[in-house]
């Protein structure tokens, strides 16, 4: 009797060793799965700094935040729409254009003023037509915005005779350098592009995270069908999130214009990737799983500097593209597994 009860006593010490070890286990694996994607943006930045000692010093540093300001901005542009199960394939050719329209307009000596008012009117016009094409006609969103895209790449090569390049820096200091202040222009040795991001970061956030509007969003993000039993208005979230976006969209548009001293039609489509990236990165560096203006923003950040590395060591297009393809893939087996994980 005495035996059995000391291979019982035996087993149940097993049992609990067991037990504990399983939940440590439990425990690692949740640590990793919600903190391993900063971890890894860590790692592999200091890996690219043991590669290229040139990479994590502050100079670079300070040139890729101020160079990664457009993609920060129409990233968190992109969320907005992706925040609502929406996707806006016209966000980088609508930047593309206000850059445009802002060229155009100091090359035919317009009042600074209209440089920066007048793309910016231009994408609320365009958000505007994608938000009824969307919300109001039930066109698919990839459907609308992608038509979109092509009568924007039209109108550029129609302003342009071609896609000629329209070049600022040429021109005499006195009709660019209003302008240029927005881009290459400093609050003491702050960059007054990186103080103007920031401004537009905080904003995004309180708008998208502490209103009402916010709430919204975030209801018919979880379930669309059950926010407008609620009450929501969906189909004003939906509009008002593709205006946003257009709207910010046009502002980075204008800021690379002011940066570059220069527009050429179609250069910015390339950013439409990256914007992809960026918004995903934002997700899954949220604990919540949700798209959000922070994450987004350091999202677009980490991939500034990936695309200033990848410049550094002399490497082409394609490395961009697969390290950007690689991010997504990580991204979303990152966030289907969180959910998994959470749901059992």
């Amino acid at each position: 009797m005495s035996d059995l009860k000391a291979n019982t006593n035996r087993q149940d010490a097993i049992g609990a060793v067991s037990a504990s070890k399983t939940a440590k286990e439990s425990r690692l694996y949740n640590f990793f799965l919600q903190n391993g994607v900063i971890l890894g943006m860590v790692f592999v930045m200091l890996l690219f700094h043991i590669i290229n000692p040139k990479f994590l010093v502050f100079n670079n540093l300070r040139n890729v935040l101020n160079q990664s300001s457009l993609l920060i901005i129409m990233s968190i542009g992109m969320m907005m729409a992706m925040s609502v199960k929406a996707v806006d394939l016209s966000i980088a050719q609508l930047a593309d254009a206000a850059g445009l329209i802002s060229a155009i307009i100091i090359i035919h000596r317009g009042p600074p003023w209209m440089a920066f008012v007048a793309p910016v009117v231009f994408g609320l016009i365009v958000g505007l037509l994608n938000a009824l094409m969307i919300s109001y006609l039930g066109i698919p969103a990839i459907i609308g915005s992608l038509g979109m895209m092509f009568i924007i790449r039209s109108m550029e090569l129609t302003l342009t005779t071609s896609g000629a390049a329209q070049v600022l820096f040429t021109l005499p200091p006195k009709m660019t350098r209003a302008f240029f202040f927005l881009g290459i222009g400093k609050v003491g040795p702050v960059p007054f592009l990186t103080i103007f991001t920031a401004i537009i970061i905080v904003a995004a956030h309180f708008l998208r995270h502490r209103t009402v509007f916010g709430r919204e969003m975030d209801a018919v993000e979880g379930n669309a069908r059950v926010a407008y039993l609620s009450g929501i208005n969906v189909r004003k979230v939906f509009g008002l999130a593709f205006v946003m976006g257009a709207i910010l969209s046009a502002i980075a548009g204008v800021a690379l214009a002011a940066r570059t001293g220069s527009a050429v039609p179609r250069s910015v489509e390339g950013y439409l990737m990256e914007c992809f990236v960026s918004v995903y990165l934002g997700v899954i560096l949220s604990r919540r799983n949700k798209m959000n203006v922070i994450g987004t923003a350091v999202g677009a950040l980490f991939v500034g500097l990936i695309g200033n590395w990848i410049t550094l060591m002399g490497l082409g297009a394609p490395y961009k593209f697969a390290i950007n393809g690689l991010i997504i893939l990580i991204a979303l087996s990152i966030g289907t597994m969180r959910k998994s994980n959470q749901s059992s």
